[in-house]
Parts: C-alpha cells; structure tokens; sequence
C-alpha cells in the first residue's frame, strides 16, 4: 500500500461528498433529530398514574409482544395448558419452553418486549408445591394482564382435571366437585380459588369409604409471585436513539456506497483509476476506509448527543465497528453486482426490505436459527444494549457473531470486487 495513493484516493471521496448537497442535508437532520430527542422526552405522556404503576405509551415499542410458559417438565398440567384454547390475539403470542430444573435458578435474559410465566416444583416439609413466577417489564406488571388472564383460568382447569383424577383414583365421588364459579380476576380472588380447591378436595376424600391410604394433600400448595425483570423496558427514546444509530450506519454504507462506486462506473472514472498506478487493492482500501470513518463518526455523535457516557464504553465501539464493517461489506456486494445508480438504489432498498421481511416473519412465526444469520438480528441488538448500559453475556455472543457476519461480508465483497468490480 503506497500512502500518497492513498491519500489521493480519500481527498477524491472527501470532495465528491463535500459536492453532494442531499446527504450533507440528511447528515443535518439527523443530528437536528438527535439534538430534539436529548431536550424532550417522548414518554413524558406516559407518566405515573394515581396507583403510582407507569402507564403505557402505545403499543409500538412498548407492552409484551410474547409470553413464555417455561417449565421444569411435562406435568399433567403442563399437557392441559399446551392443549387449552386461547384467545385469537394470543394464539402465536404464547409459547411453551421446557427449562432444565438444573438451570431454573440460573440467570435467564429475555429480549425487550418479551415476558414469562415460570412453573417451579418444589416441596415444603414433604408436601409437592408448585411456583408461578410472573416475569415482567420493569415498572409495567399490567403489561403481562392478558396473558395472565388466560393462564389463571386455565391452570384452574386443569388443577381441577387433577383433583377429578386424583379423586376418582381413591374411591371418592368426583362428581361432588364443584365447578369454579369465579369472574373477578384479580390475584387474590385467584389464589383464593386455588385454596378453595384444595379445601373441597379433602372435604370430600374425607367422606370416601373405607381407610384413607396417606394423609397427604392430593393437590399441591399454589403461591403465585409478581417479579419484575432486571432490565429496563424498551423505551421509545432508546428505540430511537438505536434506529439513527443503526441508519446512520446504513445510510452510509448500504446507500451512498453503493451509488457512488455506480456512479464512476458510468462515468468512467472507476476505469480511469484501474488505468492509473492505483492497485485494485489501494482503490478498495480507500473506500474501506472512507465510508466505515464517516459512518462511525456520524454514529458516534449521534449516540453521544443521546447519551454523551456511552462515548466511554468499549462494548458500544466495538458494535460500531462490527455492524460498520459488515454493512460495509454488504454496500460493496451491492455496488458490484450493480451496474448503474438506479440499479445500486433499488438493489439497496431491496436488500433493507428482504432482511426486514424475513426477521419479521422468523418472529412472527417462532422460526428458529435463521434469524442469526442476519448482521441486521444482531447488530440492533448489541447497539442498544450499549446505548442503555446494560450489556449482559448474551450480547457478548451477539457481538461476536456480528463480527463474523461482518467478516464474512467484507470478504465477499472483496472477491466479487476483484472478479467483477471494474466490469
């Protein structure tokens, strides 16, 4: 690599964007855009009410988009919940994961937007218990209310399949049993009809012929329990803040890269370069260079204008560089494999349109692994995380799997450009 070549080639793109009036203007408004979000803020609507519980500001960021039902193992109960009809708004919403018992007590991290309903056995001086823990958005417990609603009413119901089973099994007459009769569904008219249960239950063994076999209970103890999640909520300001982050990013790597490089094609200044002492590998470089700086510093200043003490967190700089260098690589797939402007444009556009689909879809759906081979699943992800401060192990795997997308990306792009670049 000859540095004054080099050089020559960055003061060549430094003019070319200096000249451009259209990016310097969206550069503008962004920064405009981050400067308004850090003076006002957009959930001051959603302030604390009367009962002190923060109110919902809308459903496009804020709320719980899915509910999991995770368990220990396969109980009866767990069957009659897996079977139990929902809600049509529930019904690809909620979604039943069995946890190793050796890994319940362990540290779980759930996404933003996602809540859960863990079923905990245990036992208490030799009598079966089951825990219900409710996990939540912090300061939000009523985001989890039409889930609860449902798995209330049919826990009872299957309790109440137990106890005709149970019942039946010892010789009593389950059809003394009476059907819940509940309407309110607060938590304590709840666990008042759990407990009631039980009491019915071994008023009626208790009339059954004969010698009882055990005087142990035939149903569990129930304690229902609200938690709320470590983490923050995802707020609409920190949605925000992580979408211009992430377009800034995108704007200048996925857009104007690929326009730009199209547009010495048609001119003939990309084959006037080729016929120059330039080297294919000092041509690429230059642009390597270029555009990941400028979207990095643009990036940066936005997230320090938000947030000015996320400028010091080394997880927030190396997701800058991973999601930089794997848009990077996938701008220079674009912009070779493009022969004109229009084409760089809707090619760009398209691929945005194609991975935000396919994410869409994979979450919609519940489709696993796919979604971790998109730069786009990850890189949201690890910018948010270092934009609010909470960067726990699993965005550490995200991150690496960033970094190998976007390797993975830039050699791509690489080979194509040797192979095709000057076509």
């Amino acid at each position: 690599m000859r540095l004054y070549i080099l050089r020559a080639l960055l003061v060549k793109e430094v003019r070319r964007h200096l000249a451009n009036r259209g990016g310097l203007a969206l550069i503008g408004l962004l920064i405009v855009a981050a400067l308004l979000l850090s003076f006002f803020n957009p959930n001051a609507a959603g302030a604390a009410g009367q009962d002190g519980m923060v109110a919902e500001t809308g459903g496009l960021v804020g709320g719980v988009h899915h509910c999991f039902i995770e368990y220990g193992r396969v109980t009866p109960l767990v069957r009659h919940l897996q079977k139990a009809p929902r809600p049509p708004e529930l019904q690809e919403t909620i979604r039943f994961r069995e946890i190793p018992p050796s890994q319940v007590n362990e540290l779980i991290t759930y996404p933003p937007g996602v809540g859960s309903i863990q079923i905990r056995e245990t036992s208490r001086d030799g009598r079966p218990v089951l825990q219900f823990h409710v996990w939540h958005p912090k300061d939000a417990p009523g985001a989890m209310a039409g889930y609860e609603q449902w798995f209330w009413q049919e826990t009872r119901r299957g309790l109440q399949e137990m106890a005709v089973h149970q019942l039946t099994a010892v010789g009593a007459d389950a059809g003394k049993l009476g059907q819940p009769q509940y309407q309110d569904k607060n938590l304590w008219a709840i666990a008042e009809s759990f407990h009631s249960l039980s009491r019915e239950v071994e008023l009626i063994r208790s009339l059954a012929p004969g010698p009882v076999a055990s005087d142990k209970p035939l149903l569990p103890e129930i304690e229902i329990r609200h938690e709320a999640l470590g983490g923050t909520p995802l707020d609409l300001r920190s949605a925000i803040a992580t979408a211009m982050v992430v377009f800034s990013l995108y704007f200048t790597c996925v857009y104007l890269l690929p326009t730009l490089n199209c547009e010495e094609r048609e001119r003939g200044i990309l084959l006037a370069q080729a016929l120059s002492p330039a080297s294919p590998y000092e041509i690429l470089m230059a642009k390597f260079l270029f555009y990941p700086v400028i979207g990095i510093g643009l990036a940066a200043l936005l997230a320090g204008i938000y947030k000015p003490e996320v400028l010091s967190s080394l997880f927030f700089w190396l997701s800058l560089l991973s999601v930089a260098g794997g848009f990077l690589g996938i701008g220079m797939t674009v912009a070779t494999l493009a022969k004109t402007q229009r084409a760089a444009f809707m090619g760009s556009m398209c691929y945005l349109m194609s991975v935000a689909l396919l994410l869409f879809i994979c979450q919609q759906n519940g489709i696993p692994g796919l979604p971790y081979l998109a730069l786009e699943y990850h890189g949201p992800r690890i910018l948010h995380a270092a934009i609010v401060g909470e960067v726990y192990r699993n965005h550490w795997l995200h991150l690496i799997a960033a970094i190998f997308l976007a390797w993975c990306w830039v050699f791509a792009a690489g080979w194509l450009f040797r192979r095709r670049g000057w076509q």
